[in-house]
């Protein structure tokens, strides 16, 4: 085997192994996080919901105040996003950066070039952080409907808008349902990003209600099935 030879084989498993390392440090941050910010007024824990796809990245974070949407980027562990803030009689940006290790996150905040701070995140206690790999990949993040949601029911006899209040604990979901059939509890589940649950109704039509379908972030939709009454589309957000 020639020198050469021995040369250009060194730099092509240099370059692969450059390239396989590369590869297992992107992660994909899609799902449901609490974020803790450290500013000069105190600390605080907020609720992030994150949405990648490749390195574009977008979200709501969530508190008392409200939601404000987000927008950033994810290249490789390292993690950049943004959002506006308006209070106090200011405006400004507040921005985000550091870096992704698994189910943890932390890095530096900038408020608008006032103050300086740090923050760290962590996915929810008892989610199990499912680590994937690559800049395509896409993992379906936990969810948690807890609150009060507003439905669009679509009917063949009409339209609704009835008001869910759910509690989540881990997959099991209870809840209240308030509507055109009265009140009543309900039960199911959230899987992923799927949710299913029923309740029962009774008066001049005896029955039980099942809706299943998808969470994506502030918002559902999916499909319920209304017994003799038949099946209906619903979309829901959060109030």
């Amino acid at each position: 085997m020639s020198r050469s030879f021995r040369i250009i084989s060194a730099f092509v498993l240099l370059a692969i192994v450059a390239g396989a390392a590369a590869q297992a440090k992107a992660q994909n941050v899609t799902g449901e996080w609490d974020l803790t910010i450290n500013s000069p007024q105190g600390s605080r824990t907020i609720k992030a919901d994150f949405k990648q796809e490749g390195e574009k990245l977008s979200g709501v974070l969530r508190s008392q105040r409200g939601e404000v949407q987000l927008s950033g980027t994810v290249k490789g562990n390292e993690i950049k996003f943004s959002y506006p803030y308006s209070g106090d009689g200011l405006e400004f940006t507040i921005t985000m950066s550091g870096s992704i290790d698994g189910g943890a996150m932390q890095g530096k905040a900038d408020f608008g070039g006032f103050a300086d701070g740090d923050w760290t995140a962590n996915r929810p206690a008892g989610v199990a952080a499912t680590a994937q790999h690559g800049p395509a990949a896409v993992v379906a993040g936990p969810n948690d409907v807890t609150g009060e949601w507003v439905f669009q029911v679509e009917t063949a006899q009409g339209s609704g808008s009835p008001t869910f209040t759910f509690k989540q604990e881990g997959e099991k979901l209870t809840g209240h349902y308030k509507g055109a059939f009265g009140e009543a509890p309900v039960t199911g589940t959230v899987k992923g990003n799927q949710i299913e649950f029923s309740f029962k109704i009774s008066g001049q039509l005896d029955a039980t209600i099942t809706y299943s379908g998808t969470i994506d972030g502030p918002t559902m939709k999916g499909k319920a099935q209304f017994g003799e009454l038949g099946e209906a589309a619903w979309t829901a957000k959060r109030k």
